[in-house]
């Protein structure tokens, strides 16, 4: 293989990778908004943001990408908490919020 067979490659990947992450956070910042409007909070800055990103097995024992991400919320307006939101693949695993104060 050629060096620019190589490079095609490599930013193939760099360019699924980003697409790939791109999807998932737009899922993660879905749930994490279904998730405080249920709580009874406010979802603040209409997105989530990346934590961090390793390798994980999912129930069936396949190798995925976990994805962590965080969230800011408010129950009263007055002071922001955080939440967290942990994608395995394309599926939510879990939220988590700080506990705050009742509005």
């Amino acid at each position: 293989m050629n060096d620019s067979g190589l490079l095609l490659i490599i930013l193939g990947s760099l360019a699924w990778f980003w697409w790939d992450s791109r999807g998932v956070a737009e899922r993660a910042t879905i749930a994490a908004k279904s998730y405080c409007a249920n709580t009874g909070v406010a979802f603040l800055n209409d997105t989530v943001f990346w934590r961090k990103i390793r390798f994980k097995r999912n129930g069936q024992g396949r190798i995925q990408l976990q994805r962590y991400y965080f969230f800011e919320f408010a129950s009263d307006m007055q002071q922001r908490y955080r939440g967290e939101v942990i994608m395995i693949g394309k599926k939510v695993e879990s939220i988590k919020m700080d506990a705050f104060r009742a509005g």
